[in-house]
């Protein structure tokens, strides 16, 4: 009988295991994890749609500051009378007094400052102020959720290709077996079946290899969608997994969250708002006291300068004043608005709770899942050991006849998915890590961990 060297349908598998990283074709480009993040962070429109937010507020608070500055305004206007009036004071001396005249021509130039508005201008800048500090939130959050997606779509990616990897050295590794097995039949060793079982085997692995090109390249897709790079440009991604367990405890990161998170921020700005609109609602209470300077011209022409008046009408006037408006009397309509607006405050209120209560769970659940995967790492990391030592074991057995081609099969299947969950395990946590780290408020897992004491302080 033949014998056929035993490495030949181990050495990829072995190689899969110990490279960290295929080598990418030369017209490639490689990206690390934080050269993808800071595309992402520069090109994707969400990110870029959060900032626009964010300037809107800044002209918003810009314009209600605005609206506490005195205003300048004119206005013109032309008035014609079909009867023309006057009087006889012949009896003072003067003939004939004109009252009034076809053509008359104003033009008045006003400047209003409010003065008191029941803290309705002054709540409204407060809350466009609200609303930025709210923006800038809103600005936070979207950086935290893109980063989260670039990590997590980064070590989907290297999953997708060690999965790939992997069912190529399982077609090579079955392909082995089926010409030893060809071979074994030729010479009337094993029976048919057992060549047809080894065929079997291989077109399906040559399926599933297949399927994982395809999932990769589904994967990339996803990054470059993210990171905004050309769907038809190749590139690959460095393969840096972090491997250290996290030492850090559940109730730093439950305090940690319920500062940092932007959502508590927003949540706490709308139940700021939420006050704001009370008291605005309330304005409608006071008095709206504002003050006004104006100076008036009149003519009997377009350049209103004085000509063509009558007798008794003066060329022009400035005056200053103080005016005062109340709204003594409204079916009830103010008391109606203030009790909605002390509603929409206590719903502020409950949502802020809602949003810490939600925070709490998501923390503590990714919490739990890193600590699960990076347990799993080890595992998984003992079991492939153990699977390949199986899989040489049942080659050398088959080879000299001691054990059937379904042992090998059965050792070259288990193989296969014990290295798949390892590899599962091992970006599982770093997307858990990714996932704990925008659960707390914070971009990358390593701001997690306690910062260290000067070895003089201590």
């Amino acid at each position: 009988m033949k014998r056929y060297d035993l490495g030949r349908g181990l050495v990829s598998i072995v190689f899969c295991l110990c490279v960290i990283s295929p080598l990418p074709a030369a017209a490639e480009k490689v990206l690390s994890l934080d050269q993808c993040l800071k595309m992402a962070q520069t090109r994707n429109p969400t990110v870029l749609a959060s900032m626009e937010r964010k300037i809107q507020a800044e002209w918003k608070k810009k314009s209600a500051y605005s609206d506490l500055l005195p205003r300048l305004n004119m206005d013109y206007g032309y008035t014609y009378l079909t009867d023309v009036k006057s009087i006889d004071a012949g009896f003072l001396g003067v003939g004939d007094i004109s009252l009034t005249v076809h053509d008359n021509y104003a033009m008045g130039l006003y400047l209003d400052q409010p003065l008191f508005t029941g803290y309705r201008l002054i709540e409204s800048y407060n809350l466009a102020d609200l609303g930025l500090k709210s923006a800038v939130a809103g600005e936070e959050l979207a950086g935290l959720e893109i980063t989260f997606q670039t990590v997590a779509a980064y070590y989907n990616l290297l999953m997708a290709m060690k999965y790939q990897e992997v069912m190529a050295a399982t077609v090579t590794q079955l392909k082995s077996h089926y010409d030893d097995s060809l071979h074994f039949y030729k010479n009337e060793i094993i029976p048919l079946n057992d060549l047809l079982e080894a065929e079997v085997y291989l077109a399906n692995a040559r399926q599933d290899f297949r399927l994982a090109v395809s999932n990769t390249r589904k994967a990339t897709t996803t990054l470059a969608t993210l990171i905004k790079e050309p769907l038809g440009d190749e590139f690959t991604v460095i393969d840096t997994p972090n491997l250290s367990p996290l030492l850090v405890k559940l109730d730093d990161l439950l305090q940690k969250a319920l500062t940092e998170r932007p959502e508590v921020k927003q949540a706490n700005y709308g139940v700021a708002s939420s006050q704001k609109m009370v008291t605005m609602a309330r304005s409608s209470y006071f008095p709206t006291i504002f003050m006004r300077a104006g100076h008036n011209r009149y003519g009997g022409d377009p350049l209103v300068n004085g000509d063509g008046l009558s007798d008794l009408q003066v060329p022009y006037e400035t005056t200053v004043g103080v005016y005062a408006q109340w709204e003594l009397f409204s079916w009830g309509q103010t008391g109606q608005n203030v009790n909605k607006a002390e509603a929409a405050r206590r719903e502020a209120q409950h949502y802020l709770v809602k949003v810490m209560d939600e925070i709490r769970m998501e923390v503590d659940d990714n919490y739990t899942s890193v600590l699960v995967s990076y347990g799993n790492i080890e595992t998984a990391r003992k079991a492939v050991e153990q699977a390949l030592e199986n899989l040489r074991m049942n080659d050398v057995r088959y080879k000299n006849q001691i054990a059937s081609s379904t042992d090998v099969i059965d050792a070259q299947t288990l193989l296969t998915s014990t290295q798949t969950k390892y590899y599962q395990a091992v970006y599982s946590y770093n997307i858990w890590l990714a996932s704990l780290a925008r659960s707390v408020g914070v971009r990358s897992w390593e701001q997690l961990l306690p910062e260290k004491v000067d070895a003089k302080d201590s």
